[in-house]
C-alpha cells in the first residue's frame, strides 16, 4: 500500500509538471524519485552468503542492508558499481571456527549486486546529479 502511495506521488507531481511545463517540479520529482529508491524503497538485502544465496532479510533502499556485515559487502558493491575499490575495506582476518567443506563464493562475487539493483541505482543516481545540477542551473541562471 505504501509503495502505490509513492508510486502515486511520483505519477501527479510528473502529470502537474507536464501539464505547467514548470522544469522545476519535474528536477524535484525526480530528485525524489532518487531519493526513494536509494533510502526508502521496501526490498530484501539480497547480499550473496558465501554459498551463493542471496540474503532475504528486509531493509529499506537498495543502498542499504540489515546488518554491519552485509552493509559492508554491499558498500564494497556500490564502489564497484563506478568501477573503483572501497578505500575504507579492511580485509578481515581469518575465522578460525569457520565451516570447512562448503563451497565458497568469491568476494568478487560476492560484491557484486544485483542485475535490478544495478540498473535502479544507475538510474537513480543518474538522476540525482541530473536534478542537482539543474537546480543549480536555474539557481544561478
Amino acid at each position: 500500500m505504501e509503495q502505490i502511495a509513492w508510486w502515486l506521488l511520483f505519477a501527479a507531481l510528473l502529470g502537474f509538471g507536464v501539464f505547467t511545463w514548470n522544469w522545476r517540479l519535474l528536477l524535484l520529482t525526480l530528485l525524489l524519485w532518487s531519493f526513494y529508491e536509494i533510502c526508502l524503497v521496501r526490498t530484501r538485502c539480497r547480499v550473496k552468503t558465501r554459498q551463493g544465496n542471496e540474503c532475504i532479510k528486509r531493509v529499506r533502499g537498495r543502498a542499504f542492508a540489515h546488518d554491519a556485515h552485509d552493509q559492508a559487502i554491499k558498500n564494497d558493491g556500490l564502489w564497484q558499481l563506478i568501477g573503483l575499490t572501497n578505500p575504507f575495506y579492511k580485509p578481515k582476518l581469518s575465522d578460525p571456527n569457520r565451516a570447512t567443506g562448503v563451497v565458497l563464493v568469491a568476494p568478487k562475487v560476492r560484491h557484486r549486486l544485483d542485475q535490478q539493483d544495478r540498473y535502479v541505482l544507475y538510474a537513480a543516481f543518474a538522476g540525482l546529479v541530473i536534478s542537482l545540477a539543474g537546480m543549480l542551473w536555474g539557481l544561478f541562471w
